[in-house]
């Protein structure tokens, strides 16, 4: 993506529960950068970050960024590999939310991102309402998570996911947590087969880990090249029909502009960094 800095990840191991493909696909993460760009504000809360890759997008357009992950490592790793005041870090364990709500309610999240993230969380419901206590009136919430129960495999189980969503049971989670739903749709129709096949053919592995069986690895590295763009087409056909994924965002309140996607990034304040926070800074600062 033009604009976003050339930091790889450092080299440190990738989140357990992902496939080690994943840190070279680029139009694979370009297509969901651009389905969660648009709702951003200023001060953005990512949960789960994992390598980073759509960290460094956020910092690279001026955003001010809290970053939260449960492993501590993930953290370090982001802040050696982007160096500027804009982030600060915090661990977050949405399980257990509470010893992170001070620092999370001062940073004043406008917009809060989940990323095939809600799905790894037992008590969903009463993750989405910590959040939604920590972020400011108006705040929204931008969820990406797998799609369609019926899709339920191997892949699912070793990644630690507790579920799938259906757009009706994503909303009444959301919803019975405080959230206001904006807009839902499932994406990614063309994704849907690649994943039955990719469960089906790491069965045999010989690797004995499923989500990266060469097979896995081999199918995603595919589907990035030839079948994101095709994924990008059919989107407006499977908005309510389904995809391998579904993309909801909602309002902490009123909903009215907050519901509708933000134009563009400039004109942010440059506000100080909340007191409590980790920025990270340069080594020889």
């Amino acid at each position: 993506m033009k604009g976003e800095p050339s930091v790889a990840p450092s080299g440190g191991d990738l989140p357990a529960t992902m496939s080690s493909a994943m840190s070279s696909l680029t139009r694979y993460h370009d297509y969901l950068w651009s389905k969660v760009h648009p709702w951003l504000g200023s001060r953005v809360m990512e949960i789960g970050v994992g390598y980073g890759q759509y960290s460094r997008r956020i910092l690279a357009e001026g955003r001010r960024l809290l970053a939260c992950d449960i492993d501590e490592g993930h953290l370090r790793e982001l802040k050696q590999a982007a160096d500027t005041p804009m982030l600060a870090t915090l661990r977050l364990d949405l399980e257990s939310p509470e010893e992170a709500r001070a620092a999370a309610e001062s940073f004043r999240p406008d917009s809060i991102v989940l990323l095939n993230v809600l799905e790894h969380i037992g008590p969903h419901e009463k993750a989405l309402a910590f959040l939604r206590t920590v972020a400011v009136p108006g705040a929204r919430l931008i969820l990406i998570v797998p799609a369609l129960p019926v899709l339920f495999n191997s892949l699912d189980k070793e990644a630690g996911h507790h579920r799938r969503y259906r757009l009706g049971s994503l909303r009444r989670v959301a919803t019975s947590a405080g959230w206001n739903e904006a807009r839902s749709r499932y994406i990614n129709l063309p994704g849907v087969p690649g994943w039955l096949l990719a469960g089906w053919l790491s069965r045999g592995s010989p690797s004995g880990t499923s989500l990266n069986a060469p097979s896995t690895n081999g199918l995603l590295s595919l589907y990035d090249r030839l079948f994101v763009g095709i994924a990008r087409m059919t989107d407006p056909v499977a908005a309510k029909i389904g995809g391998l994924s579904a993309l909801m965002v909602a309002v902490n309140g009123i909903m009215e502009e907050a519901a509708e996607p933000v134009e563009s990034a400039g004109g942010m304040a440059e506000a100080a960094l909340p007191e409590g926070l980790e920025q990270a800074r340069s080594a020889d600062s």
